[in-house]
């Protein structure tokens, strides 16, 4: 049995290695919309619409998020053209922009990144797993956000984390399980609030967190909802290399991220302004009542344990795609950090902080890869050169493109001038413009300019040289 296991992992690393044919590919644009929206709709939307409503009312927060979320994925959403159009992963393609060193660091940046991910996802079920504790009875220790929520939250990693060493047969089937389960609850939900509470109700509701500010709450909740919307940079070409083509990965990448999974954020937002809370494990019985807050807590834990098992499972296979003689164990341990921030509520109490994070470093490496693939490759690379290891016209000098290396530390330089996640500081800025999408065009800006630089220099070199040679 582990030796098929092994086998079937094995398969799907060398599928994601090598480039998809197009008699390969298996998501239509329905398909590819239901896998966008089941992996985008989760923890994180809920979270980021908790916040947003808590701090704006419903007509700001449904506008906040609708505008951080769809400007960043429709920014970054012409990169599912390069997926598609070559049947390759992110880490893969991104080889012809930032180089085959520079990219493995992103990977590796990714890979950081993602044990937040799956902290949140875990951390929620716990919250989830302790109000059923609560709603039942149960001890108090094992009810509290600071034993109970983090056993709880260990315990799903461990689910998790062994659905994912079953390999890509189990990963499929629980999808189709936790999918649907996050769906019922949207739907549920929906129908309860504006049915039961009217329209009106929801819509008059005060913030309960309000900043000093409006303008500066409304500043920093299209912060948070941009962090997400640049968060999926890393995943486009997981998905898209298996569109059948560019229109279904383009259309479907928007849709899905940018517009779909809108949805349960709004829901987040309505709810926080309905019961005055941003935390969904609090909302969802006071929100759905006794009985059916109880049934979408068991949903939100299935959904969340679906979430957290994909994430483990991503992480681990772009690990073996870097190291494809690694076996699926090692690759596998590589997310076992993520269970030492679930032993504290901090990581995911700090969310917002984790979002605007996310929303510097996303933003600076989508500014840098949309600019080169759009206006340097103008849409074309050589797949053969992504996989020459020592020459070709992806080596640059030691395996960086240091152009777009310096373009992403000076965007970063700027993100930081404009907005400080640590303290929530504002700079003169923030308020007028935020930080993330300027960053992401000043970004691509500057590598354009550096990138330009560079080569009238070289060719500036040349002709000097074919100069003193003629003389």
């Amino acid at each position: 049995m582990a030796e098929g296991r092994e086998q079937a992992v094995q398969r799907e690393v060398y599928f994601g290695i090598l480039p998809v044919l197009r008699g390969e590919r298996q998501f239509g644009l329905l398909d590819f919309l239901l896998v966008q929206v089941g992996f985008g709709i989760a923890a994180w939307s809920f979270l980021v619409g908790g916040y947003t409503g808590s701090v704006l009312p419903a007509g700001p927060a449904i506008a906040a998020i609708l505008f951080g979320n769809a400007i960043p994925v429709f920014l970054i959403s012409v990169l599912a053209i390069l997926y598609a159009r070559y049947g390759v992963d992110t880490f893969i393609g991104a080889r012809a922009i930032l180089g085959p060193r520079g990219s493995n660091l992103f990977l590796i940046i990714f890979a950081i990144l993602n044990l937040g991910w799956i902290t949140i996802a875990c951390f929620m079920l716990g919250e989830s797993a302790i109000r059923v504790v609560a709603a039942f009875g149960g001890p108090e220790w094992l009810a509290s956000r600071t034993v109970g929520a983090p056993m709880f939250a260990l315990a799903a990693f461990a689910v998790a984390w062994w659905l994912a060493l079953q390999g890509p047969i189990a990963i499929r089937l629980f999808i189709r399980v936790g999918v649907p389960a996050m769906v019922l609850i949207i739907i549920g939900l929906i129908f309860y609030i504006f049915v039961d509470k009217g329209v009106s109700t929801v819509w008059n509701a005060q913030p309960p967190a309000p900043y000093d500010s409006s303008v500066r709450g409304l500043a920093s909740a299209i912060e948070w909802n941009v962090g997400l919307g640049f968060s999926w940079l890393p995943y486009i070409g997981q998905w898209n290399r298996l569109a059948k083509d560019e229109r279904t990965a383009l259309i479907g990448t928007y849709l899905g991220w940018g517009v779909l999974l809108n949805v349960a954020a709004i829901l987040g937002a309505l709810t926080a302004l309905l019961v005055g809370t941003y935390e969904p494990t609090e909302w969802m019985i006071e929100a759905g009542g006794p009985l059916f807050g109880l049934f979408g807590l068991f949903m939100l834990i299935l959904a969340n344990l679906t979430s957290a098992t994909v994430l483990i499972y991503s992480q681990s296979l772009s690990i073996k795609t870097l190291f494809p003689r690694w076996k699926w164990f090692w690759a596998l341990l590589t997310t076992v950090p993520a269970a030492l921030l679930m032993l504290t509520p901090t990581m995911y109490d700090s969310y917002t902080k984790f979002l605007a994070y996310i929303s510097f470093i996303m933003a600076a490496f989508g500014g840098v890869m949309v600019a080169d693939y759009v206006f340097v490759q103008r849409f074309h690379i050589s797949l053969r050169d992504l996989y020459r290891q020592h020459a070709g016209r992806y080596q640059y000098v030691a395996g960086f493109n240091w152009e777009a290396y310096a373009a992403i530390v000076l965007g970063g330089i700027f993100y930081f001038w404009t907005y400080d996640p640590a303290t929530d500081r504002a700079g003169p800025l923030f308020t007028y413009i935020t930080a993330g999408i300027p960053t992401f065009f000043l970004t691509a800006a500057v590598y354009l300019a550096l990138t330009f630089l560079t080569r009238r220099l070289t060719v500036s070199r040349r002709e000097l040289v074919a100069a003193q040679k003629g003389d």
